[in-house]
């Protein structure tokens, strides 16, 4: 799960919606698992920065290098 904000006062209010819901369900987070204010990680194979959320280059240079169909 990640949580992204536009701005530093969304994003007060932004984790306390996800926790807010979380409860709801009677879900929990594991803490040793957790991670808060990246600067920039790896998650799910995406990169993610403070800009942006980013295919990682590694995962796709094997799309970009494949040959393309020889017959129909």
């Amino acid at each position: 799960m990640v949580v992204k904000s536009q701005s530093i006062p969304q994003h007060v209010v932004d984790p306390k919606e996800v926790f807010r819901e979380l409860r709801k369900y009677n879900m929990h987070l594991n803490l040793e698992k957790c991670t808060f204010v990246v600067g920039e990680s790896k998650f799910l194979d995406f990169i993610i920065t403070h800009r942006e959320i980013e295919a990682n280059p590694d995962k796709c240079t094997t799309i970009l290098e494949m040959r393309s169909p020889t017959n129909i």
